[in-house]
């Protein structure tokens, strides 16, 4: 059987490494470097890196779906200043690039949540541009382009504060990308070009991981083995639970929620060859270190070594 992406080795393995990523080494050169916020199929990722060998680019997006289908432009096109990471946008600009390391950013036609309700999903809020910011090279610039007016006329109001100069102008079909051609097939000529250039720099320092503890207790509190939540400015919830009770082992299920960071892994109890307890994240879950896992960690511990109510 043929993998549909043909080779995993563009795509960056980054819960597996130090981070901030050292970009040189991970393409091997030092060379500008450009990243692309949601890679779509591609098409545009795999077309720049062919027009400009001497420039390493990200393609950076959530979905496996189009990290695979970039993944399989970039090997059938055999280019090797090309990457893939699969992340959320804010995330990683924040935990995978250095300060003022990106030469150039480019956006085209993101997801724009037209519902009022939904606002808030979206990407270019002032504080995402604020981090923007840091992580664009003095006088770099990030382009950004949309089909639809009332997205670009909110992100333009999200510029002033964020040391971004917003150039903002109508412009014909010239992506060239799956998109643009679905829009046009719909009759649509007519496309919104917002380009954000630095002009002042805002400091947004690489956020620390901390060393996680895993706890441990003597007892275990069975009563506790349920679904839970622990709401405050960390927000732990358990949403699940599955119990080997033969084993003495259990997962559980979690969400965490801290400043703008959502996580959701299993942590794992099992039994210490010394006696008691261990919780720690299970294996292969790609947790990113941080104070709401080290909290999840800590009150998970402290539910289920609980004295059982008398």
């Amino acid at each position: 059987m043929t993998a549909p992406y043909l080779s995993l080795k563009p795509l960056v393995p980054w819960r597996e490494l130090t981070r901030p990523i050292a970009w040189d080494q991970i393409f091997g050169r030092h060379a500008p470097l450009e990243l692309e916020i949601g890679c779509g199929n591609g098409e545009v990722l795999a077309r720049r890196a062919g027009e400009r060998p001497g420039v390493n680019l990200v393609g950076l997006d959530l979905d496996w779906v189009s990290a695979r289908r970039t993944l399989r432009r970039i090997n059938l096109a055999g280019l090797d200043n090309a990457k893939v990471v699969q992340a959320e946008a804010a995330l990683g600009l924040e935990r995978l690039f250095t300060p003022q390391s990106l030469a150039g950013v480019w956006c085209l036609f993101p997801r724009p949540w037209p519902s009022p309700k939904d606002v808030r999903h979206r990407l270019f809020s002032a504080r995402f541009m604020r981090l923007l910011n840091s992580r664009l090279a003095p006088e770099a610039s990030c382009r950004l382009v949309t089909d639809y007016k009332p997205f670009a006329d909110w992100v333009r109001g999200q510029v002033p504060g964020t040391g971004l100069e917003g150039q903002w102008r109508e412009i014909p079909p010239t992506v060239k990308s799956k998109y643009e051609r679905k829009w046009q097939d719909q009759g649509q000529q007519i496309f919104y070009e917002l380009t954000l250039v630095k002009r002042q720099h805002i400091a947004w320092p690489t956020p620390e991981e901390p060393k996680l503890h895993y706890p441990h207790f003597d007892k275990l509190n069975p009563e506790a083995l349920t679904t839970w939540e622990d709401w405050g400015e960390i927000s732990v919830l358990c949403k699940d639970v599955i119990h080997d009770r033969e084993a003495e082992r259990a997962l559980l299920r979690m969400v965490v929620l801290e400043d703008e960071l959502e996580q959701a892994f299993y942590l794992e109890m099992l039994p210490r060859p010394e006696g008691g307890f261990l919780v720690r994240p299970a294996p292969g879950c790609g947790v990113l270190p941080s104070l709401g896992v080290q909290r999840a960690l800590e009150v998970a511990a402290q539910r289920l070594g609980a004295d059982s109510p008398t």
